[in-house]
């Protein structure tokens, strides 16, 4: 019968934003964009340098002075996207949470 749907989506290229724009814009999804443009940037990352990415994304969060829920909804998905390779790394992190 000649019927089509079509869906047209703008797209947005992670390796082409910069990272010190990402961390000057207050918006929040600014760190979920630089968590997976440093996890691009970085796949060949130890555990210790993933430990200390995630760290600093953290200071990112309370630098914008981010409250407990939204923390924990980055932190969520920081967990579920970057991934170590010895887990027992991972629970050193929650303990940033907190404040």
């Amino acid at each position: 019968m000649g019927t089509s749907l079509r869906y047209d989506f703008n797209s947005y290229k992670i390796l082409d934003q910069e990272e010190s724009e990402l961390r000057a814009n207050e918006n929040p999804f600014s760190v979920i964009v630089l968590t997976a443009l440093l996890a691009i940037v970085n796949k060949k990352v130890t555990d210790e340098g993933l430990k200390e990415i995630k760290h600093d994304l953290y200071d990112e969060m309370m630098k914008r002075k981010m409250d407990k829920d939204t923390r924990q909804g980055l932190y969520d998905f920081l967990t579920y996207y970057v991934s170590f390779d010895n887990e027992e790394v991972l629970s050193i992190f929650p303990q940033y949470i907190s404040p």
